[in-house]
């Protein structure tokens, strides 16, 4: 924890910090944009070894379309180079996917640019960036020679490589490790410069990229932040707009039911013994907790799990939907 307390005190030391957190992605796009406008062949090798010549055009949120194919990117090297910025999250490989497609070109070099990374990860057909590679590459007298400019590219390489040490300083675990519960330190140190929330958005969806190869049921899939929280969903939709699933809050781990009539739905499945405990007790004594009429669900509390342990505790639980789903779907009040 002192190196990151070290590494935050030098970001909060840097005007670009302050900047960057009124827009995390468009800040550093918005940056290599104005880097073209400086020197386009220089700009282009931080992101490619592709050979360019000087007649090359960037374009800035750039839609590409191909028949039912579409898709925004955030910089765009004309026919030469699509780079999609990642600061907060991880893609998924069907975004990804769709990101080429839509292009429906070979010979385009197709590059993720991403503040944080983990060597269990990869897509096909995608070049990967870090931050701190770029960083690296940054060489100010290569784009200008006016002082002033060279001065604000040495601050953004600088404070490019010092937000990438912090990146590189919150492990990314194949565990459930992150809820605010297990992680009040962390939390602290992270909320004071407001980057939680995106330290949730990134392991949620480190944890469903990993769950997708064990998704056995082919279950519905979501991640959310609510009150600083990850909120991880795992749904099968039923009928008439009635779901059921798993969801993961902090050190919860609940089950729940949607619908028009979701606590009546609720009662009859305790009543059945089908899915939802009917020896849980909440607040008040109740059977079920509720979000709103519509959002029904019972809690246990889990700790630290591996991913492993999760994910077959998760598709366990799917499983026995699966088994009883004639009888869970029996259980729908009439509207």
């Amino acid at each position: 924890m002192n190196n990151i307390d070290t590494t935050i005190e030098k970001l909060k030391a840097s005007p670009l910090f302050y900047l960057f957190l009124s827009s995390r992605e468009l800040f550093h796009s918005n940056f290599w944009f104005w880097l073209s406008t400086l020197n386009k062949i220089e700009t282009a090798k931080l992101f490619s070894d592709k050979s360019i010549t000087n007649d090359i055009t960037f374009k800035r949120e750039h839609n590409q379309s191909n028949g039912e194919f579409k898709a925004s990117v955030d910089l765009y090297v004309e026919d030469k180079i699509v780079i999609e910025n990642k600061v907060k999250d991880f893609p998924t490989s069907s975004q990804l996917e769709r990101i080429k497609q839509s292009f429906g070109k070979s010979d385009i070099d197709f590059v993720l640019t991403t503040l944080f990374w983990t060597n269990d990860l990869s897509f096909e057909g995608w070049i990967v960036k870090t931050y701190r590679t770029i960083s690296e590459s940054i060489e100010p007298s290569k784009f200008t020679n006016d002082p002033y400019y060279q001065n604000l590219i040495s601050d953004y390489k600088q404070f490019t490589f010092n937000l990438s040490e912090l990146s590189e300083q919150l492990e990314i675990r194949q565990e459930y490790d992150f809820a605010i519960s297990l992680n009040k330190v962390l939390y602290g140190k992270l909320n004071e410069i407001k980057l939680w929330e995106g330290y949730q958005k990134l392991r949620a969806s480190h944890l469903l990229i990993h769950f997708s190869k064990s998704n056995t049921h082919n279950v519905s899939t979501a991640y959310s932040i609510n009150n600083q929280k990850a909120t991880i969903d795992f749904v099968i939709d039923l009928q008439d707009g009635y779901k059921l699933g798993v969801q993961i809050e902090d050190i919860q781990y609940r089950k729940f039911v949607i619908g028009k009539k979701a606590g009546k739905f609720a009662e009859n499945l305790i009543g059945n013994n089908l899915f939802l405990n009917n020896t849980f007790s909440g607040r008040g004594k109740k059977p079920y907790l509720n979000y709103g009429d519509s959002f029904k669900y019972q809690y246990e509390k889990i700790e630290r799990l591996t991913f492993n342990d999760l994910f077959e505790k998760i598709n366990n639980d799917i499983q026995n939907i699966i088994d009883e789903i004639d009888n869970i779907r029996g259980q729908i009040p009439s509207s």
